[in-house]
């Protein structure tokens, strides 16, 4: 009897090891969503600079692929906050979606997953951050400058157009950035460490 059981037993551990490594250890890292929203207002604010230095009167497909290099650039500056690269796309409703940028090319290939999105309330001034497990925390902007403010007439031209209308983030359900605490694996400084 003391035999089965002791067989049992290791039969139990080895099962527990082989579900680990070939199914359990397949989870998805966790965004640090107060970092995404840090670096992407970051983005927003500093990017006037470069807007400035070019004379355009209106944000077109070109200055948007500009500005969505420059925000990844952001987001993967030292030091980082995510075990691999990220890329950035914007989409037809003016959604960041940022993914898992393993090769780091900057195009979503096959196999590189969403991490997280952040979209533009505009009834509300604030930026929602929302990752794969659906947590969400947002965090109050209203821009600076005109030509930052043209980017952002842009995004909301974008929404509206996909049929966002301006009050449909209302009942969204977000921790204010103030309260968001990160995953303890994700926590690590950026452009608004030590303010």
């Amino acid at each position: 009897m003391f035999g089965q059981l002791k067989g049992l037993v290791i039969l139990g551990v080895v099962g527990f090891i082989l579900y680990s490594v070939f199914l359990g250890g397949k989870s998805e890292q966790t965004a640090d969503l107060g970092q995404v929203l840090d670096r992407t207002e970051f983005a927003l604010v500093n990017y006037q600079g470069y807007l400035e230095s070019n004379s355009f009167d209106s944000v077109a497909e070109e200055q948007m692929t500009e500005f969505t290099g420059y925000y990844t650039d952001v987001l993967n500056a030292d030091p980082r906050f995510y075990g691999t690269s990220l890329g950035l796309t914007v989409q037809n409703d003016a959604t960041f979606l940022g993914y898992a940028d393993d090769n780091g090319n900057r195009v979503q290939d096959e196999g590189e997953g969403k991490v997280f999105t952040v979209e533009i309330d505009e009834a509300n001034n604030r930026l929602i951050a929302t990752d794969v497990a659906g947590n969400s925390s947002g965090l109050r902007f209203s821009g600076t400058g005109f030509l930052t403010g043209m980017l952002l007439g842009n995004l909301l031209g974008r929404q509206r157009a996909a049929g966002v209308t301006p009050n449909s983030f209302n009942n969204r359900n977000v921790t204010p950035r103030s309260q968001y605490q990160a995953p303890r694996s994700a926590r690590s400084g950026g452009p608004r460490a030590g303010k």
